[in-house]
């Protein structure tokens, strides 16, 4: 498998002869290295894209929580339940988000490691399933980003499909992938751990009970 993409990894330093001419009909006018450092590049940047939107997504947790808290210190119920639903679904979005982005980041260190690997099928099949999946998840929240994950998605399946028929690799795509399953539980844990280190625990349920142990 290596040394079906060795040779077009790295540009030619001689003109090529006449039967290295036929055997590149059909490949794609950029070598594979410079499309998979455009798509590394593209993803790093809605990588931070989601890294900035869970900040501000943080700032809006921590004004809320204080608004509970000031709710409860003054036995106000009925604001302290509202405050209390609201922090709940930012910090479902804050975990989509977080966990979108370590995502991402597994990803995108798979893809820097194609050019020493050589097995790039078995990288970007997964790479294509994990963006599809955060794409759909983004939908609701980051249109924007959204539609950029289904772009760069795209230009995975057009890099996947090219490289199958050059080199006569069959791609199974209908199947569910379990190395993009494993990099979305491995991030979904990841990001549970984030939060429950960072976020304080008084906003995880609907219930004015539930805080009653803050008050004063």
């Amino acid at each position: 498998m290596v040394n079906l993409f060795n040779g077009r990894w790295k540009a030619k330093d001689k003109q090529p002869n006449v039967l290295a001419r036929i055997k590149d009909v059909g490949k794609p006018p950029e070598n594979l290295k410079q499309q998979i450092s455009v798509v590394i590049q593209r993803m790093d940047l809605q990588t931070q894209k989601l890294d900035m939107a869970v900040k501000r997504f943080e700032n809006r947790d921590s004004d809320l929580f204080g608004r509970v808290i000031k709710a409860i210190s003054e036995r106000d119920e009925a604001r302290a339940n509202i405050f209390a639903t609201e922090l709940s679904e930012i910090r479902k979005i804050e975990k989509i988000l977080t966990q979108a982005s370590l995502a991402m980041q597994s990803v995108s260190m798979r893809l820097n490691t194609i050019s020493e690997m050589g097995d790039l099928v078995a990288v970007l099949s997964p790479a294509k399933s994990v963006l599809n999946s955060i794409g759909s998840e983004m939908c609701g929240i980051l249109p924007e980003a959204s539609q950029e994950l289904g772009s760069i998605g795209n230009l995975l399946s057009d890099i996947v499909g090219t490289t199958c028929q050059t080199n006569d690799l069959q791609l199974n795509t209908a199947r569910v992938d379990p190395e993009a399953e494993k990099i979305l539980r491995d991030a979904e844990l990841a990001a549970e751990k984030k939060l429950k280190q960072q976020l304080p625990d008084a906003a995880a349920e609907n219930s004015f009970g539930r805080y009653a142990s803050l008050e004063a």
